[in-house]
């Protein structure tokens, strides 16, 4: 997901707006439909303000300006505050009469005032229902009284369910929560459309059965808790429901009749909520019409034209209440009623759960339909297809065969458990020696996934020897694997051992890349770049290329600096990964994607891959990529992450993280920096993006002095370009080269460069290319010359969040005589046009009494006005107007 949240774009808008004018906005939703990621996205945003988050405790909903002393210990202590001796009388800090709740609000409000005056304040209230009564009446009479300061106050309220309201949702509000904010300006949250609903679901990283999915659309009625709740509600892509135990739905259960309840469970086990299947079943059970009237009577379930729950919790709910036996009887008539021809996965997935025991015949359905099912519901479902057929064959080999298969289908999906499970009972079979090598490999994978660290690479390489002798179809996407693994941590010794196992067989796409990616490690660029290419364009008509060949062949892209085929290879994986449900390569997809969003001038999706990437490795114990995040970070001129900044010996990781740095520090103009980071590069010629910092180190070797290491880094950078021969490596090469060259033949060369960057989507690059050439004419004299490239570079920096290279671009168009207006990310809103005057006079030298005069205004509120002028234009007093204010804009 990018950018705000999927169906809330108008309401965070509209509080985003809060951040240039102040004021006060409040909240108010049902629990569930997005309050708290509201709030959150808002503060994640607010990069210029001091963001104070303040929560509503129940526990403290009784306790005397509770909240108001929350706010006192969250912000620092000002000596200066006029009514710091009454505020701690009101909170029982000091002794003393309790203070009048005016002079507590004036106190409050001082308080306020105080805390924006050096940068402005934007306080967050989650969960306000639970305040006390005596801090919600102090901020309800403050808060129109912040329309004139630099302070933004958002509340979110819970609003009170209705007793029809499903039960998980009535938690969240006092029993009657008073309007204690009706008068302020109300911003009120509803459920989601139904497109925007369908969305949320796909977001959630689990491919769905489409009927299923709009099952649950149907059941949650438009709010996102539920919708997110419910993605994980279904087993196997929808196929099952995943049993929740649910005691405060127990005690209802119990008021229903024995038939009542076998419907209640009935219901549950049928995924698509299909009436006639239903009912074709429960006549089976002896169940009728009559039964379904205490399950609606009770606002359960609605017995329709579509089977739906009150909400989707209450289906796991229902199938969890039922015992083991009721399962497999409920799942035995749903298999009879489903029929064979139109629907054979379905009823074969009944069948397998209305037993228990070993059936040769069912098993060998369910390895069949797995790939069927795992169309309808991707890797999970076939997963669970496989591990259904492991457990119904009785053959001890054959079991074993299928145990590994499911094991594989199942890391795939992000399951380890179960996989490291399905491998223990691999074991107990009898394994040939394809599947013992299949087993280690999947083992090897496994633990390269959980640490990827340089052993597992050692064990990838031997169990694809092992599948060369065993399993020659196999051999070579294993080699690719162990190969892209060595090359991901630095182990390029095991290139050499590949090289000796290739054998000269008839080449397809992943052969080809196999090759080309080998020779580029051992024989350098020019060897391996017409092969490699060669791989590239054959690789979509190669359908034995696995995911991780794929994800390699991104890496082939990107060190080609071919970046229309790196968009395309990123952008078909990261579908293809999302919609198969592969959540254990996904990170590798969503970071290889984000490190091109990043070079595609894409920062915001940048981000959100890159946080999505991260959520996914927390969840399974994994390490983080570093890669993206580092290149992030320095593109906006930003700290970079710890991770990015460490010292690796070789890898992947570690040349980004020194591409990172250079980045950064060219930005910053630290150029020495810059160039201590990728020195090394000038004897290396790794796979492992090298070239990206030959680009860097050019400039920063010229810039600082060092013209030796940037002529011979040029050449590299030529050498390379030449072989390449795409927009994006030649507009590098012709930038690098008029770095070092001078008079007509650098100017023609930095043409060149931005003519062939535009050509490009690597954006961000050209912008630098500009920045270049009006840097170098204003060297030579040539200042109004300079301004149209600069003018242009900045625009682009800014538009993007390049902060640093923005503001080295600023700093360049001041040097020239142009009176440029700096943009940073929060304050490129214009002036409102009191504001244009009042910062026009000031520009000119008139005092604040003197502007008062001239407006008919008070000095104050000219103070107040020339705060947030500063604060639009990212200045820091009246004498840098003339710099960034021009005399058009009075």
């Amino acid at each position: 997901m990018t950018g705000t949240l999927i169906g809330r774009e108008a309401e965070s808008a509209r509080l985003r707006e809060l951040l240039t004018h102040g004021g006060t906005v409040v909240v108010r939703a049902a629990a569930g439909l997005g309050k708290t990621a509201l709030l959150h996205e808002l503060s994640r945003t607010a990069t210029t303000h001091r963001v104070l988050r303040l929560p509503g405790l129940a526990a403290e909903a009784g306790l005397p300006y509770a909240a108001v002393h929350l706010l006192c210990s969250t912000l620092p202590e000002f000596p200066e505050l006029p009514g710091r001796e009454l505020l701690e009388r009101a909170m029982g800090l000091r002794p003393g009469p309790a203070p009048e709740r005016l002079a507590v609000c004036a106190a409050v409000l001082d308080l306020l005032k105080l805390a924006a005056r050096d940068q402005p304040l934007l306080c967050v209230v989650d969960d306000a229902q639970w305040w006390d009564e005596e801090s919600a009446a102090v901020f309800a009479a403050v808060a129109p009284r912040l329309a004139a300061t630099t302070v933004a106050l958002v509340f979110a309220e819970t609003e009170e369910q209705a007793p029809s309201e499903p039960i998980a949702d009535r938690a969240g509000a006092p029993a009657s929560a008073p309007e204690r904010f009706a008068r302020l300006p109300s911003l009120p949250l509803r459920q989601l459309g139904h497109a925007d609903a369908r969305e949320v679901l796909a977001h959630a990283c689990r491919p769905l059965d489409d009927a299923v999915g709009a099952r649950i659309v149907a059941e949650a009625r438009g709010n996102p808790r539920r919708l997110l709740e419910a993605a994980g509600s279904v087993t196997a892509g929808g196929y099952g429901v995943v049993p929740l135990s649910c005691p405060e739905l127990a005690a209802t259960a119990a008021t229903l009749t024995p038939a009542g309840r076998l419907l209640f469970v009935l219901a549950a086990a049928e995924p698509l909520g299909d009436p006639a299947r239903l009912w074709r079943a429960a006549r089976r059970l002896g169940l009728d019409a009559d039964d379904a009237a205490p399950l609606e009577a009770a606002g359960l379930v609605e017995f329709g034209p579509w089977i739906t729950f009150r909400e989707p919790r209450l289906r796991q709910c229902a199938y969890g209440l039922a015992s083991a036996a009721h399962r497999r009887l409920v799942h035995g008539v749903l298999a009879l009623a489903t029929e064979p021809h139109r629907e054979p996965d379905r009823r074969a997935w009944h069948l397998a759960h209305a037993t228990i025991e070993p059936a040769e015949a069912l098993a060998d359905d369910l390895e069949r339909l797995a790939d069927d099912a795992g169309r309808r519901g991707g890797l999970p479902a076939a997963a669970a297809f496989r591990e259904l057929a492991t457990l119904r064959t009785a053959d001890a080999g054959l079991r074993a065969e299928r145990a590994v298969a499911a094991a594989d289908a199942h890391h795939a999906a992000g399951a380890v458990d179960s996989a490291v499970r399905l491998l223990a009972v691999a074991e107990l079979g009898a394994l040939d020696a394809a599947g013992r090598a299949r087993a280690e490999r999947l083992r090897a994978r496994m633990a390269f996934d959980a640490g990827r660290g340089g052993p597992a690479v050692g064990r990838l390489l031997t169990s694809a020897q092992e599948l060369e002798v065993s399993e020659p179809r196999l051999a070579r996407p294993a080699y690719l694997e162990a190969l892209g693994a060595a090359i991901f941590t630095g182990h390029v010794d095991v290139v050499h051992a590949v090289l000796t196992r290739l054998a000269g067989r008839r080449p397809t796409g992943s052969d080809r890349l196999l090759e080309g990616v080998a020779q580029r490690c051992t024989a350098g660029y020019a060897a391996a770049v017409e092969p490699l290419k060669l791989a590239l364009k054959t690789l979509d008509n190669d359908h034995g290329t696995d995911a991780r060949s794929r994800l390699l062949a991104c890496l082939v892209a990107a060190d080609l600096q071919d970046d229309e085929t790196w968009h395309d290879l990123t952008h078909a994986e990261l579908d293809r990964a999302r919609a198969s449900g592969a959540r254990t390569i996904l990170p590798y997809v969503l970071t290889h994607r984000a490190l091109a969003e990043v070079h595609f001038g894409r920062f915001g999706t940048a981000e959100s891959l890159v946080a999505e990437a991260e959520a996914l490795t927390r969840l399974s114990g994994a390490p983080d990529f570093p890669h993206a995040a580092g290149a992030l970070a320095a593109w906006r001129g930003r700290e970079l992450p710890e991770a990015s900044a460490c010292a690796e010996n070789a890898g992947l990781a570690h040349a980004l993280s020194r591409y990172a740095t250079a980045v950064l520090h060219n930005g910053l103009g630290d150029y020495s920096e810059a160039a201590d980071a990728t020195r090394e590069f000038l004897d290396r010629d790794g796979i492992e993006l090298a070239g990206w910092s030959l680009v860097e180190l050019v400039e920063a070797a010229a810039r600082s002095g060092d013209r030796s290491t940037a002529i011979a880094a040029a050449e590299r950078v030529s050498e390379r370009a030449c072989l390449s021969g795409t927009d994006w490596a030649l507009g590098a090469d012709a930038r690098s080269r008029a770095l070092l060259a001078d008079g007509e033949a650098a100017e023609t060369l930095y043409a060149e460069a931005i003519d062939r960057l535009g050509r490009s989507l690597i954006t961000p690059h050209l912008a630098r290319a500009r920045l270049l050439y009006g840097e170098w004419l204003r060297r030579r004299g040539r200042r109004v010359d300079a301004r149209g490239p600069l003018r242009a570079a900045h625009e682009a920096f800014a538009g993007l969040g390049a902060e640093a290279f923005a503001d080295r671009t600023h700093r360049e168009l001041l040097a020239t005589g142009e009176r440029a207006r700096r943009r940073v990310a929060e304050t490129r809103s214009q002036l409102t046009p009191q504001e244009c005057r009042i910062a026009a006079l000031a520009r000119d030298g008139r005092s604040n009494p003197d502007i008062a005069t001239a407006l008919s205004i008070s000095p104050r509120t000219v103070e107040y006005h020339l705060h947030k002028v500063f604060t639009k234009l990212s200045i820091t007093s009246r004498t840098e107007l003339h710099l960034v204010l021009t005399a058009g804009e009075s």
